[in-house]
C-alpha cells in the first residue's frame, strides 16, 4: 500500500520530467539549430585513388583548410565543422556505395568528385537522401538541369571554358583553329563543342577537327589530320594524363603552332610528360606563383605550401574545396540551421557572393556560376604565368548566372 501511494505521487512528476527531457532532446537534434553542440559533418566522397585523385585530393586539402579557418573563428552556430570522407577509387561501380557510406557517417552535406560523370551519381545519392550535394564539375549538367535543385556546381563550367577560349583566339587574330576533342568524359566534349559554337558565332570557320580518347597511346591519326589542315592554333580539349600524351606527340611531330587547352591542365603536376612545353594557354581559377590578381588567393597558396609541405599541384581544386566549405558555413549561419530546405534557400540567394574562388551567383534555376571570370595562363618552358583575366562575352543564348 505504501508503494502504491508513493507511485501515485511520483508517477505524474516522472512523466512530466520525461516529457521535458524528450522536448529538450528533440530541440537539440532538430536539423542543427544553434542549440546543438555536435559538430556539423561535411562529407567528401572522392576519387583519392585512380585518375581523379589529382583533382579530388586537392579539393579535400582546400576543404580542410577552410574547416580549420572557420573552426578557429568559433565554427558555425557555435558548432565545429568536421570532415568525413570515403574513397570511390575513381571506379564507376563504387561511386554510389561510397556516397552512401559518407551519409551513413552522418554527413549533412556532400562534396563529390569534380566531374559530372564521376561526381553525378554521388550527387544523386545525396539528393535522394535529402542532402545538398556540391561539386566543381566542368559539365553543365552538374546542377539543376542534370541532377536536381539540391546540387550546386562551384565551377563556371566547360561551356564557359570553350566559349572563352574561342573569344581569346579571335582576339589574338587566329583564323584557322584545329580542334581535338577528348571523348572520354562530358567535360572535354563540352569544351570542344562550345569552342566550335562560339567560333562559328564569331564568324569563323575551323581548319579541321578530330576526336581523341584519353588513355590512347598514340595520337598519330589526329596528328596526321592536323598536319593536313595546317591550322594556326590547335585546341586540345582534353585533360591529364592522356591529354599530356597528346600534347607531347603534337610537339614531337613538329606541330609548333600555339596550343590551347582546358583548365584541367592547370598546374605543373603533368608537365614532366611534356618537357619544356611552351606557347600553351589555358583558362584557370587562380594563380599559383604569387601572380594572382586577388591577394587573398596568393596568401592562400602560401599557407597551403606551409600546411602540406609542398606547393599546390593546381589552383582550381584547392580553391573549389575551400569555397564550398565557405558557402556551406555562410548558408548555415544565415539559415540558423543545417536543415536542407533552409540552407538551400540561402544558397539560392547568393549574388556575387565573395568566395575565395571568386564572386559566385546562384538562383533557384541556375546552380552553375558560368558568368564568373577566369584567368588565362600561358606556359613557357614548362612554367605557367597569368597573362590576364576574362569574362565570357556570350554563351550563345544560354544566360549565365
Amino acid at each position: 500500500m505504501r508503494y502504491t501511494r508513493a507511485w501515485r505521487v511520483l508517477a505524474p512528476l516522472m512523466i512530466l520530467a520525461a516529457l521535458a527531457a524528450g522536448c529538450s532532446a528533440a530541440a537539440g537534434s532538430s536539423g542543427g539549430e544553434s542549440g546543438s553542440t555536435q559538430p556539423i559533418l561535411i562529407g567528401q566522397t572522392a576519387g583519392t585513388t585512380g585518375f581523379m585523385s589529382v583533382f579530388d585530393i586537392p579539393v579535400q586539402q582546400g576543404m580542410q583548410m577552410a574547416i580549420d579557418d572557420i573552426n578557429a573563428q568559433g565554427g558555425v552556430l557555435g558548432r565545429q565543422l568536421k570532415l568525413v570522407t570515403t574513397n570511390n577509387e575513381t571506379d564507376v561501380s563504387k561511386i554510389q556505395t561510397a556516397a552512401q557510406d559518407v551519409l551513413d557517417q552522418g554527413a549533412e552535406f556532400v562534396v563529390t568528385s569534380c566531374d559530372f560523370d564521376i561526381g553525378g551519381p554521388a550527387a544523386r545519392v545525396a539528393n535522394d537522401a535529402g542532402k545538398i550535394a556540391m561539386g566543381c564539375a566542368g559539365g553543365p549538367l552538374y546542377g539543376v538541369d542534370g541532377i536536381g535543385p539540391l546540387t550546386y556546381n562551384f565551377y563556371p563550367g566547360s561551356r564557359t571554358e570553350g566559349a572563352l577560349l574561342a573569344e581569346y583566339a579571335k582576339e589574338k587574330g587566329y583564323t584557322r583553329p584545329f580542334v581535338i576533342t577528348d571523348q572520354s568524359l562530358e567535360y572535354p566534349q563540352v569544351v570542344g563543342d562550345f569552342f566550335e559554337k562560339r567560333w562559328a558565332d564569331l564568324g569563323g570557320t575551323l581548319a579541321g577537327k578530330a576526336t581523341y580518347q584519353n588513355g590512347d597511346e598514340s595520337a598519330a591519326a589526329q596528328i596526321a589530320d592536323a598536319q593536313r589542315a595546317n591550322p594556326d592554333v590547335i585546341l586540345a580539349a582534353s585533360y591529364p594524363p592522356g591529354g599530356a600524351t597528346l600534347l607531347r606527340q603534337l610537339r614531337a611531330a613538329g606541330l609548333t603552332q600555339p596550343l590551347l587547352g582546358t583548365a584541367a591542365f592547370d598546374g605543373t603536376y603533368w608537365t614532366g610528360a611534356v618537357p619544356g612545353i611552351s606557347d600553351f594557354t589555358i583558362p584557370a581559377a587562380g594563380g599559383l606563383t604569387g601572380d594572382d590578381p586577388v591577394a587573398a588567393r596568393n596568401d592562400f597558396f602560401t599557407r597551403f605550401q606551409q600546411r602540406f609541405g609542398q606547393p599546390a599541384a593546381s589552383a582550381n581544386y584547392p580553391l573549389e574545396g575551400y569555397s564550398m566549405v565557405q558557402a556551406i558555413a555562410r548558408a548555415v549561419d544565415r539559415a540558423g540551421s543545417t536543415d536542407t530546405t533552409a540552407v538551400q534557400a540561402e544558397l539560392d540567394k547568393f549574388t556575387n557572393e565573395d568566395l575565395l574562388i571568386g564572386p559566385t551567383t546562384f538562383t533557384p534555376d541556375c546552380h552553375v556560376p558560368s558568368g564568373r571570370s577566369m584567368l588565362l595562363k600561358t606556359y613557357t618552358d614548362g612554367t605557367p604565368k597569368v597573362i590576364g583575366e576574362r569574362t565570357v562575352q556570350s554563351l550563345m543564348g544560354q544566360a549565365p548566372c
